[in-house]
């Protein structure tokens, strides 16, 4: 009799404890979910960009499009009198940078959607580049490369 109440004891204090660490890793998840809630973050976008899956890819077809302008502009080159040598460069060397901008702004706005997501989730109350903060504030950074990479 006196063993059953122990054991009986024994199993009740094992529920209450287990109970009570349940609770506790309940409390602290929502803790750390809603820990940014109301805060001022800042993110990184230069490490972001230099981490972004698209950036090869961009980097690839940005060389591709460089070594076909130049065999295109070696041939017209040939064709056309030397005082509109410079101009001609000068229009490659345009649509060139274009084409940069162009593939180098299609990954900013994917990172700013990432951003703006995870702020929103995480109810911040501003993001910000971290060239300009000052002081303060909560790094991001790693939580939208983590979502840019699990995409």
């Amino acid at each position: 009799m006196k063993d059953k109440k122990k054991l009986i004891l024994v199993i009740t204090a094992v529920v209450l404890i287990s109970s009570i660490l349940l609770l506790f890793n309940y409390i602290n998840l929502r803790e750390e979910k809603n820990s940014l809630k109301g805060k001022i973050g800042y993110v990184n976008i230069q490490q972001v960009f230099n981490r972004h899956p698209l950036k090869k890819d961009a980097e690839d077809e940005l060389n591709k499009l460089a070594q076909d302008m130049q065999l295109e502009l070696e041939n017209k080159l040939e064709d056309v009198p030397k005082d509109e040598h410079q101009q001609l460069i000068k229009d490659y060397q345009k649509r060139l940078s274009k084409k940069e901008n162009e593939l180098v702004n299609n990954i900013v706005v994917k990172i700013e959607k990432t951003v703006q997501e995870i702020a929103q989730e995480k109810e911040m109350k501003v993001v910000v580049e971290e060239q300009d903060v000052v002081k303060g504030g909560h790094n991001i950074t790693q939580l939208v490369i983590q979502r840019i990479e699990n995409k």
